[in-house]
């Protein structure tokens, strides 16, 4: 599917939002299962903390498993509602924190997808990727500052992601983005929670099919 002649290749890009440690537990050995890599958004100010992936687990996903490493300020605050020196301040210690730790530090995700003008501005003084909460088209050349995904929510089930990619293919899209937050069995409330079983089948499908799955970075540097 991915490689039908006659289309563009589509990429599929898998992004983990907020750093919950269930992506270390339940989701990596997925991924290793077929030897995929992701984009990890984190909040390095929250790194350590209770259900949060530890340093040394956020490492071991770049430097071992080749993913990237996304910031995604300090604490996941909401930009429009706090003093612009706030946000600078989460903005520039969290690509800071990154950096400290020798991880990838070129991709932002913007927190619940809100930004202005001026939050871009100092965006884009130390990040070159930002990733929006919007579930865009994307085609060649991709848009650097303005890139989407489709974020998977409590009430889907894999043949919601699953019809996405297609839809990816249908389009001729460059890359198709899904988003994951938490892989746990019991959701305990949260929004963005993807089954065990169906994040597998999700993983199956996309290998079953020939996709080639890259970071955000990769897909950047390949198609900007």
């Amino acid at each position: 599917m991915a490689t039908d002649p006659g289309s563009a290749q589509t990429y599929v890009i898998i992004t983990f939002d907020d750093a919950h440690e269930s992506i270390y537990s339940t989701a990596l050995p997925i991924m290793n299962e077929y030897e995929f890599k992701a984009t990890n958004v984190i909040n390095t100010g929250c790194i350590g903390g209770e259900d949060k992936l530890s340093w040394q687990e956020v490492e071991e996903f770049e430097f071992d498993y080749g993913w990237e490493t996304a910031g995604h300020t300090l604490h996941h605050i909401s930009m429009p509602n706090n003093p612009i020196e706030i946000v600078e301040y989460e903005i520039y210690q969290d690509w800071l924190n990154l950096q400290e730790h020798g991880l990838s530090h070129s991709t932002f995700a913007l927190p619940g997808g809100n930004a202005t003008e001026e939050h871009y501005e100092i965006i884009l003084q130390y990040y070159e990727n930002v990733r929006t909460s919007r579930d865009l088209c994307m085609h060649t050349p991709l848009d650097r500052k303005n890139l989407g995904y489709f974020s998977y929510h409590t009430d889907y089930t894999a043949e919601h992601a699953i019809a996405r990619i297609i839809k990816a293919v249908e389009y001729n899209e460059s890359i198709v983005v899904i988003g994951f937050h938490r892989i746990l069995e019991d959701a305990m409330g949260h929004p963005r929670n993807c089954k065990p079983d169906d994040f597998r089948k999700i993983m199956k499908f996309i290998f079953e099919n020939g996709f080639e799955v890259i970071t955000i970075k990769e897909a950047c540097e390949m198609l900007s």
